[in-house]
């Protein structure tokens, strides 16, 4: 089975976010390669992966409940997006708009709302409408627009992403037998923390290195019964945080 892990990055410029390769195979992980990419070159990727693949991304997948209501009293539904009750109607929303109508939408709902979180996000995450962060809301836009060409497009596996009750691709009938490409929102943070391990301070400070070097360090005993070696990777997660999420 083909594991890949994906710290995106919403920048404007597009050269932020990382791709981590691997292969699991009874239960040993091994990590082929960890690199930048550009959100073009990942969507291509994921669309290229055949065979059995889970693809773990680190952004929101939707938006809060009231927040899609609101986009959707601000822009009433179309053909294409007749409902915004599920994900792909947020994707397929999402893919027809442009960066500054959402930031605007955004800015128009939290003004009177606040930074409404979703209710399946874990406490130490941010709201997905969340400001401080810089990254958040714009990664949020455009995972979901990636998410969209990943969803409606052509691809050599199916795609499916939990708790999703279909695979991709309505209007195609997937034989059984080909294997999906799992899509999973995973947040490093969390991960961290539920290991035990430093989720705080490992990107930017005094202590970052350090704390960085106890993640690599303790890392593969918390990820049992899966047996993973971190040691080709070691000197690229300590020079990169972004590289270290994707790991």
């Amino acid at each position: 089975m083909q594991i890949l892990g994906v710290d995106f990055s919403g920048a404007q410029t597009d050269r932020n976010t990382w791709l981590a390769r691997g292969s699991l195979r009874d239960e040993t992980l091994s990590l082929n390669s960890c690199r930048p990419v550009s959100r073009a070159e990942l969507t291509d990727e994921l669309a290229k992966c055949a065979g059995p693949t889970v693809a773990a991304l680190d952004f929101p997948f939707s938006v809060p409940r009231e927040f899609a209501r609101f986009w959707q009293r601000q822009h009433p539904p179309t053909f294409e997006t007749p409902t915004f009750e599920t994900m792909p109607d947020l994707w397929a929303a999402a893919s027809g708009m442009d960066w500054n109508d959402f930031s605007a939408l955004r800015d128009a709902f939290v003004a009177r709302y606040g930074e409404l979180k979703r209710s399946c996000d874990p406490p130490e995450s941010y709201s997905c409408l969340h400001r401080v962060n810089p990254n958040m809301v714009p990664m949020t836009f455009r995972g979901m627009q990636m998410l969209h060409r990943l969803w409606a497009g052509n691809t050599a596996n199916p795609m499916s992403a939990p708790p999703l009750p279909d695979r991709s691709r309505p209007d195609r009938s997937w034989p059984d037998e080909v294997p999906d490409t799992v899509l999973l929102e995973v947040m490093p943070g969390a991960v961290l923390r539920r290991m035990g391990l430093p989720f705080k301070g490992y990107k930017n400070g005094a202590r970052a290195p350090a704390l960085r070097r106890q993640i690599l360090e303790d890392l593969p005993g918390k990820a049992t019964p899966v047996i993973v070696s971190l040691a080709e990777m070691r000197e690229l997660c300590l020079a990169h945080h972004d590289g270290l999420d994707a790991v």
